[in-house]
């Protein structure tokens, strides 16, 4: 094992678990990346795990190791230092937001049981109970992460009619949903998924609301673009959006939504299950019941793409902290929705404090130029309606009962 005080400040003391080690076990400098963990072992061999493609685990005889796992088992990087589960989740952004949190969580409640020792035993008989339960939603939790985004693009596809009755009808205007689609194809390579089919909706409505669906259709209601201070802060919502589709929320909600079943049907890969299930639970009102931790997951992502791609992070800061004062309206507001605190607002002024500095720029469109575009496009719906409505009165047939009664009249005083 290294010593720890020679190593870096982001170094830490730890080890590996690997088949191709002799003895399958080594010492190791685990260093944390920008996407993932690389551990060196003294014999100077690297292995890499991301971020997005990770287990954590807490255990070891001190209950105070973290084991770092791929999703197949087959590597495993291992660490006991006391400031690692905190560096790692100011490491990983995002991606690791909640698993962290929750290890730090079982930590605490570790210690605390061992303190407690007239209760060891029925603590250990509550755990046992339990265990089953939380051991199938665990697995389930790492399986998502297997399962195809094709499946999420099923769930979605059968839910959108509900939701488009819900929420409002589709603006269709091409020039509208280029400038949004803009804003995603230029988050979406610094996305934690590639190649994510992307499509996006703007909705006739006045509430100020955005929303995702699994897979990656992407709600964007025009009472939210007509809120928006800046095309930044728009950006920044469908930033915090895109996020909940790539580290796979909707699937984790649903798993949690469902409870057991849907955790089994996901541990044994039963895609139809999972579609139907998933299609039932996606109701309108449980698009944007995300847990606290997964909310400032996505703003945390959200802020990374967006220093990724050079557009600048702060205005996540300034939406998040803008909105509930001044525009805030409706039962199905963004923010509502997704409730506002200052712990988001710290994670996400904290990454910016610790992000490396570079230069930000603009998008190619401004704000009062797509509010236009929405503007002509509704416009000329209410034209083509207003001509279809007098196309119709014309093409109807005329009355002519009323000349021929006069000609009748006529005739009668001829013959007089």
């Amino acid at each position: 094992m290294f010593d720890g005080d020679l190593l870096d400040d982001d170094e830490f003391p730890g080890g590996v678990f690997s088949d191709e080690i002799d003895g399958g076990r080594s010492g190791a400098h685990l260093r944390l990346g920008d996407r993932g963990i690389t551990a060196r072992t003294s014999e100077g061999r690297e292995f890499v795990i991301g971020y997005s493609d990770c287990d954590l685990e807490l255990g070891g005889d001190s209950g105070r190791m973290v084991f770092f796992r791929t999703a197949d088992r087959s590597l495993t990087f291992f660490c006991e230092d006391r400031r690692f589960p905190e560096a790692l989740k100011r490491a990983a952004v995002g991606e690791l937001f909640e698993q962290v949190d929750q290890i730090l969580a079982a930590g605490n409640r570790q210690r605390w049981v061992s303190r407690v020792g007239l209760w060891v035993m029925l603590a250990v008989c509550v755990l046992v109970l339990i265990g089953g339960y939380y051991g199938v939603v665990a697995g389930a939790k790492s399986a998502i992460e297997a399962v195809p985004m094709t499946v999420d693009e099923q769930i979605a596809e059968a839910a959108l009619p509900s939701v488009l009755s819900e929420f409002g009808e589709e603006i269709e205007s091409p020039n509208a949903v280029d400038a949004v689609q803009g804003v995603i194809d230029r988050l979406a390579p610094h996305s934690a998924i590639q190649g994510v089919n992307y499509q996006v909706l703007i909705i006739d409505s006045d509430v100020v609301n955005a929303l995702a669906l699994p897979g990656g259709t992407i709600l964007v209601f025009r009472g939210l673009i007509d809120t928006m201070d800046s095309t930044e802060q728009l950006s920044a919502v469908i930033a915090h959006e895109m996020s909940h589709v790539t580290l796979r929320h909707h699937l984790r909600q649903i798993s949690r939504s469902v409870g057991i079943v849907a955790a089994v049907h996901i541990v044994i890969g039963d895609v139809g299950g999972i579609v139907a299930l998933g299609t039932e639970v996606l109701q309108t009102a449980a698009l944007n019941n995300y847990s606290q931790g997964q909310e400032t997951e996505a703003d945390l992502e959200g802020a990374r793409m967006m220093h990724a791609a050079g557009l600048d992070p702060q205005a996540m800061i300034q939406m998040l902290d803008s909105l509930p004062d001044a525009h805030l309206h409706g039962a199905l507001s963004w923010l509502s929705t997704h409730p506002n605190s200052d712990e988001r607002i710290k994670a996400v002024q904290q990454f910016l404090d610790e992000a490396e500095p570079r230069d930000y720029s603009q998008l190619d469109f401004r704000l009062e130029e797509l509010r236009r575009i929405l503007d002509d496009a509704q416009t000329e719906v209410v034209l083509n309606a207003e001509r279809n409505d007098e196309e119709a009165a014309n093409d109807q047939p005329a009355d002519h009962s009323s000349d021929e009664e006069t000609d009748q009249r006529d005739g009668i005083k001829s013959e007089d």
